[in-house]
C-alpha cells in the first residue's frame, strides 16, 4: 500500500513541481532555523526564541533515537524509485526528521503567538513538507505521519513545562531532561542522534550561562541590530563550517561542533555584544 502511494504522488511529477517541493523540504533543514532564530534571538525577543530552540532541540533528540532503535531502511533503499535531494535523506527513515522538525516548530510557534492564521499556515506547511519528503523519494508515508504526531507532541510537552516554570517556579523537569540526554549518550551512537544530543545540550549550557551572568537585553537601534545580526551570523557560521574542516569527523568531534555552535549563538555572541557596547546587560 504504501508503495502504491509514494508511486501515485510521483506520478504527478514536473520540473516545477520539483523545484516547489525541493524549496518546501528546505524548511526542514538546519541552515533555515540558524540563521532564522539567531536574528530573533539576537534582536528581536530572546525568550519567545529559547522555547522555540528547546522544542526543535528535544525533538530532535527523540527523532534521532527513533531512527537508531528502529533503523528502518528508506524507500530509496529497497525501491527502484525516483529521487531527489537524497544527500538531506540523514539516518533511517522512520520517523522523518524534516517533517518532525517542522511539525514541532511550527505547532509551537502557533501555540506561543495564539493565532489562527498562524495555526492555518502551520498545518499548510507541515502538510507540505510531509508531502514533500514522500515525493522526493526518501520517506515512506508512515514515516511523515508519525513524525508529524510526535512534533506536535513535543511541542505541546515543551510548552507545559514552561508554563509549569512561568506560573509556579518548577524547573526539575529540565534537569530531569537534561540527565537524561546526557545518559543516553552512553546508548545512541549514530551521528544523526549524536547532533541532536550535543545541539541539546549546548543550548541549555549556553541558557543557563546567559540567564545568571550575561541577561542582554536585545533592545537596539536599527544600526546596531544590524551590526549585530551581521556579526553574530558570520561568527555562527564561520565556526559551524570551520568546525567541519579542521576536526576529524569521528562521532566525537561531530558532537563538540554541534554542541559548540549552540553554546556560542546562546551565550558567546550575546556575551561579545555586551562587551562591545551593542547590548546592555546586568548581573546577578
Amino acid at each position: 500500500m504504501e508503495i502504491n502511494m509514494i508511486e501515485w504522488i510521483q506520478s504527478f511529477n514536473t520540473p516545477a513541481l520539483d523545484r516547489f517541493f525541493v524549496g518546501v523540504t528546505m524548511l526542514g533543514e538546519e541552515y533555515f532555523y540558524i540563521v532564522m532564530l539567531s536574528f530573533f534571538y539576537w534582536c528581536i525577543n530572546k525568550e519567545a526564541v529559547k522555547y522555540l530552540v528547546f522544542v526543535l532541540t528535544f525533538s530532535s533528540v527523540i527523532n534521532g533515537g527513533l531512527k537508531e532503535l528502529i533503523n528502518s531502511p528508506r524507500p530509496f533503499e529497497t525501491l527502484d524509485i525516483r529521487t531527489l535531494r537524497v544527500e538531506t535523506a540523514h539516518g533511517s527513515s522512520f520517523p522523518s526528521g524534516h517533517t518532525q522538525t517542522v511539525a514541532a516548530f511550527y505547532t509551537a510557534l502557533a501555540i506561543r503567538l495564539k493565532s489562527k492564521f498562524v495555526g492555518v499556515v502551520s498545518v499548510v506547511l507541515i502538510i507540505l513538507v510531509a508531502l514533500s519528503r514522500v515525493y522526493l523519494g526518501v520517506h515512506w508515508p508512515k514515516d511523515v505521519i508519525v513524525a508529524i504526531f510526535l512534533g506536535i507532541l513535543v511541542a505541546w510537552l515543551v510548552h507545559k513545562i514552561f508554563q509549569l516554570e512561568k506560573k509556579k517556579g518548577i524547573t526539575w523537569p529540565y534537569l530531569v531532561i537534561t540527565v537524561f540526554v546526557l545518559l543516553s549518550l552512553f546508548i545512541f551512537k549514530t551521528e544523526t542522534y549524536i547532533k541532536a544530543a550535543a545541539a541539546f545540550l549546548g543550548f541549555i549550557m549556553g541558557i543557563v550561562l546567559e540567564e545568571n551572568h550575561i541577561t542582554f537585553d536585545v533592545r537596539a537601534s536599527f544600526g546596531i541590530q544590524v551590526l549585530k545580526f551581521i556579526t553574530g551570523i558570520v561568527i555562527t557560521l564561520a565556526l559551524f563550517e570551520g568546525l567541519k574542516l579542521i576536526l576529524p569527523q569521528t562521532l566525537l568531534f561531530v558532537g563538540v561542533r554541534y554542541f559548540m555552535t549552540l553554546f556560542t549563538v546562546v551565550a558567546v555572541i550575546p556575551w561579545i555584544f555586551v562587551k562591545l557596547r551593542w547590548s546592555t546587560y546586568r548581573i546577578f
